[in-house]
Parts: structure tokens; sequence; C-alpha cells
């Protein structure tokens, strides 16, 4: 099925819009005396913008025939741009796919891809298709399209499991609402011709969808093999050089600015001018904090302050829309395109005082001015098994492996000292667990567990086998979220009750959560620029070096295990 054949105008609409376009019907929606942005050519014209349905029928300079229903907007001394694509996007970083609109719809950004591994990683399989649809089918102030993720992020142990999951991802690839296949973080199983994987990738591109790697620490030789195995997008560029060796294989690149990642600003400078027509712009996935504080238009500002404001518009507007093969609905003000535009006060600001999706107005000086709806679905609390979670023998920490935190996700190996605290991942249904030493994270921590990991299972940390317990009993008691014991009292603890990773209101809540837990982190010692991305990817198997993961203590780069899980 082809991509989002649902947002293609019937004949029906067509045969409207041509009537408009000829100035024989009059318009629904006229937008006049603006200056339109004109991404096609990279240039400001004068124009009037005539709209029926969700649909632009007429730019140009006529005078617009008058119904008596039809409502003018006089933009006089305004801009009019097309509505910002965020193509890479992760909906779980304690917000959810809904409450992240409250953030990116009133920067700007009517349309974004979302990565769907939370809802695979969470849900029974062959349910993520209904959860996928049932989101993006909502009447919404944003366009949600969802890329499927071929593999998991960390390798899954259980026998079959990863089958399983490639063949959910098999049949999600087919459905209307996914546009790409999403990152592969494990490439080294790509590069080495994995079959699976390579006709998982063929699958993709066979239905039109974009695949997208996740080239992280590739060498330009790896990078090759990639781009020869068919993937065609790349996130991963933090050096001005790694940018061009993707460009010149061919890949469509994403140039990122997020809360671990603030590579964009760096980036640029080095960049030969103009801009390649196969960029485009992502935060990645950021903390809460990042789009309340800085936010999808710093990124354009970035492009601008150093090229001009059209080609930062390029950049989040026909670019991604371009890459996604949906410029004939998305990415510019073109009759035929859906009407997402937004209207700025000054063409080198690009925070929007209004934003309009298919013609209706959705957010107003940095607010949404329509409700989103609650959660849609039946979401379950976390499930555990029966199991001694409150045991605090369970998390006694004797010879195992030691690693140290250089910055807020990588780590070394290293020897334990007397402020190492003690990490156990605990399997969710009580089988086994794996723990090791860690220095330089939060020294003073006593004891606190969360099921916000990247493996899927509990994460315990602390140096009180007593705290910690109390910890990860909270968490289980939950069904999912943070817990953080000083002493013998828990002293917070906050469900996650949306897949025990999410909150379940507004991104005023996941903002409170994350100011909640930089506080105690800090308090406890953490010196580092990602507190959310550092219990997420400590569990993880794609990044150097020292990774507790489901298949024990692993050293990344070697593949090799130091320590493997003992029963728990």
């Amino acid at each position: 099925m082809r991509p989002v054949a649902h947002l293609y105008p019937s004949l029906e609409e067509r045969a409207r819009l041509l009537a408009v376009a000829k100035g024989k019907e009059a318009p629904e929606f006229v937008v006049t005396g603006a200056s339109l942005a004109d991404v096609y050519t990279g240039t400001w014209f004068p124009a009037n913008m005539e709209i029926v349905g969700e649909r632009i029928a007429y730019v140009g300079p006529r005078r617009p025939l008058l119904a008596e229903a039809t409502r003018i907007f006089n933009a006089e001394g305004l801009w009019v741009v097309p509505g910002y694509i965020e193509p890479h996007a992760h909906p779980w970083v304690l917000y959810n796919p809904l409450s992240l609109l409250e953030a990116l719809v009133p920067q700007g950004v009517t349309t974004v891809v979302y990565d769907d591994l939370l809802l695979r990683m969470r849900l029974d399989r062959g349910s993520s298709a209904h959860y996928l649809s049932a989101l993006s089918e909502l009447k919404l102030p944003g366009r949600l399209l969802w890329a499927a993720r071929l593999l998991p992020q960390t390798r899954l142990t259980a026998e079959g499991e990863e089958e399983e999951f490639l063949g959910e991802a098999w049949n999600l690839l087919d459905n209307p609402w996914v546009v790409s296949s999403a990152e592969i973080t494990a490439w080294p199983r790509i590069v080495s011709g994995e079959d699976r994987l390579l006709r998982g990738i063929d699958r993709a591109l066979s239905l039109g969808r974009r695949a997208e790697a996740h080239g992280a620490g590739a060498s330009y030789e790896r990078l090759v093999g990639l781009a020869a195995a068919g993937l065609d997008a790349d996130h991963e560029a933090i050096r001005p050089q790694e940018v061009l060796d993707r460009l010149r294989l061919g890949f469509w690149t994403m140039l990122r600015w997020s809360s671990l990642r603030p590579d964009l600003p760096s980036l640029l400078p080095e960049l030969p001018r103009p801009l390649a027509s196969r960029l485009m712009l992502t935060t990645d996935g950021a903390s809460p904090s990042f789009y309340e504080q800085e936010g999808f238009p710093a990124l354009l500002t970035a492009v601008s302050q150093t090229g001009n404001p059209l080609e930062a518009l390029q950049l989040a507007t026909l670019n991604p829309a371009t890459f996604l093969g949906l410029d004939r609905i998305l990415g510019g003000l073109a009759p035929g395109r859906l009407a997402d535009f937004l209207l700025l006060e000054d063409p080198e600001s690009f925070q929007p005082i209004q934003v309009y999706l298919g013609g209706r107005l959705v957010a107003a000086e940095g607010r949404l001015v329509v409700p989103l709806p609650n959660w849609p679905l039946s979401t379950p609390p976390l499930a555990f098994a029966p199991a001694p979670f409150g045991d605090p023998q369970r998390y006694q920490l004797d010879a195992a492996p030691c690693l140290r935190f250089e910055n807020a996700v990588i780590t070394r190996p290293a020897s334990p000292s007397g402020k190492a605290i003690a990490a156990w991942l605990v399997d969710r249904r009580g089988k086994w667990r794996v723990g090791a030493w860690v220095e330089d994270l939060m020294p003073a921590l006593e004891g606190m567990a969360t099921t916000f990991t990247a493996a899927g299972e509990l994460l315990v940390l602390g140096s009180s086998p007593l705290a910690m317990a109390q910890a990860a009993e909270q968490v289980v008691r939950m069904g999912g979220g943070f817990s953080w014991v000083k002493g013998t009292e828990v002293v917070w603890a906050q469900p996650l009750p949306l897949l025990g990773f999410m909150a379940q209101g507004g991104f005023a809540e996941a903002i409170s959560v994350e100011k909640t837990l930089w506080s105690l982190a800090r308090e406890a010692g953490y010196s580092f620029e990602d507190i959310l991305y550092t219990f997420l990817f400590l569990t993880c198997d794609f990044l150097p070096e020292l990774r507790l993961t489901p298949s024990g203590v692993l050293e990344i780069k070697k593949g090799k295990v130091l320590q493997r899980p003992s029963p728990f």
C-alpha cells in the first residue's frame, strides 16, 4: 500500500481544487498580502494563497473570487512558510506520542515521523499496527507518521524473539502510516551481510519506503557497505567530514541538535554552501527540557545564521518531504499541497505566531488552540512476574566488571573504587540478573530503580542493597517508572503508566518528571549533560564500551561477554 495514500486528494477534491485554481469557484479561506516562502526556487514572493478543504488551490498575485462564506486573513507584513517536518523523532522520552505535539506544533512542526520502537517492545506481537493507526487517525493538531524498526535497540535473547520482531516489521512496512524502516543500531550486522536484515531493507524499498541507518562510529568503508545494502539515510554524523562522507555516498543526511548530541552549530560553519539538497534537520528524540528551552526553531536559526532563511526552511520543509516521497502533498506552498503553513513576524525568526494544519488554526503565540484528545488506547501497567524484587540479597555485588562514565552515555573499563556504585539489570520475568560496578556516575546514590531502559528490563542502581531493593519493589508495584530511596525512605516514586516509559498526562508532566530527576541526580553527584539518556543507554548494546545487557556485561567493540547473567 502506498504510504499515507489517504492524504492524497480524491478525484472529487482535485476537481474542486481545479475550479478554484481557475477562478470559477470561490475558495473557503484566503491569506492575503503576505510574503510567501518559495522553497522550490529559494526566493520570497508577494502572493495571496487560496485554500479549499485542506489544500492549497492557488498561490499568486490575483485578487481572489470571494463568496459570503469565504474566510479572509490579512497577512500584510507577515511571512508565510510551509509547516516544518521532523523526520526522526522518538516519542517516548517521558512524553508520549500525543503530548510531544504540545511542544512541537506550537514551534511549527506540523508533520513528524515517529519511531515505533517502544510500542513494539512493550506490546503483544501483532497489536502494533492497531496502535499506530489508532494514534495517527485521531483528529490531531499535527500529522503523525511512523518508522518501523527491523531490530530493537538491544539484542533480544529469547529464542525466536528477533524473528518475531522482524516478522512484525515486515507486515508494518505495508501499513499506510509507515513511511520508512527505522534506524538500525546494530549496523555491523548489515555490513556482515545478515540475510534477514537485507531482506527487511529490500522489503521496505520495494514498498516505496525509505530505509534509515544508524551509522554511529562507522568509518567511510563501513558506510559504503551500508549504502550498498540499500540504506539511504543517516543521522549520526558528528563532524563535518562525516556529513560529507554520507552525502557523497548518496545518503539523505540529517543534521542533529538534541539534548544528547548538540552537533548542528559546530557542523554548519565547515559545510560548503549552498547546503546540499539532501540535508535535513532533526532533534532526534531530545529530552523534554530541550524542547522547552531550545526547540525546533533553534535548528533553523542556527542554519540561517551561517546561510540564509530560505536555505534553513528548505532543510526543514521541502527536503524532508522529498526524502519521504511526500513532496507532492507536503513541504511547500503550491497548488495541491496540504495547507500546512506558518505565519512568521520576521523571515529570520522561525518561531511562528500562528500554525495552520490543513487550513485550520491549531496553535498561536506558542500554545495549542485546539485540545489534544486523551490517550485513546488501553495501555496496562508494565507486567512483572512474581519474584523477590524487594530482597536486598539480590542486589549484593561482589566480583564484577567495572565501567566508568566518560560522558552521559560513553563508558570505559575501570577498576572499582570506594565511590563505585552497583548496577543491576534485572529481568522483569524474574529469571536472570546481570551486575557491574559503575564509577563516576552518582557516587552519593543509595538506591534507585527504573524501567526507562533500552533493554526493556528493570535497572537498579546504588550503594545500599536495602535502598536498591526498596526502589526496585516500588517500581514493580507501580508497574513501571522511577523510584528513589534515601536511607529507608522512598523520597520519590514516579509511575510511568504508559509502558513504563511515558507519562500519561500533558507535556508539562514530562517536564516536571525530568526536573525532579535532574534535582535528585545532581544531589547524588551526576555531572553530565543528559540524565535520561544515561539511564536509557546504560543497557544498550551499540555504544562504547561496557554495557549491561540481557546477554551479560558486554564489551561492545570486541563483542565479548565479560560476565554472563546469573539466576535471579
